[in-house]
């Protein structure tokens, strides 16, 4: 994603990642290696109070289970290059997490400013 949308524009949504494992990279932003294709899910937390507890449990269910779908579509249609369904489901649902950490703190500090 080139330029992402500002935290006033923030789309209630996290992206979880199911990567190929392969060899062969291409550097991403700040020089990282990134994988040369994967399958992507968005997770939409919209419906949810992430500033609570259960909302945040709740975003975390639907990411593992996301990642785990991801993981296990990638596997079929690419299953030379699955080194294994719990690598990929470890590294897709960390990297979402990783999001919705940001997005959970966001919206406790909004919650207490209001």
């Amino acid at each position: 994603m080139v330029g992402g949308p500002s935290l006033a524009q923030q789309t209630p949504e996290v992206v979880v990642e199911a990567p190929r494992a392969e060899k062969t990279t291409q550097r991403g932003p700040m020089g990282r290696p990134m994988p040369v294709l994967s399958i992507v899910y968005r997770v939409s937390y919209a419906d949810l109070n992430i500033a609570t507890h259960s909302g945040a449990l709740e975003l975390e269910t639907r990411i593992k289970d996301s990642a785990k779908k991801a993981c296990d579509q990638f596997a079929k249609l690419y299953p030379e290059s699955v080194e294994g369904a719990t690598p990929c489901v470890q590294g897709a649902v960390e990297n979402a997490m990783a999001q919705a950490s940001k997005a959970e703190a966001a919206a406790e500090k909004a919650a207490k400013k209001g």
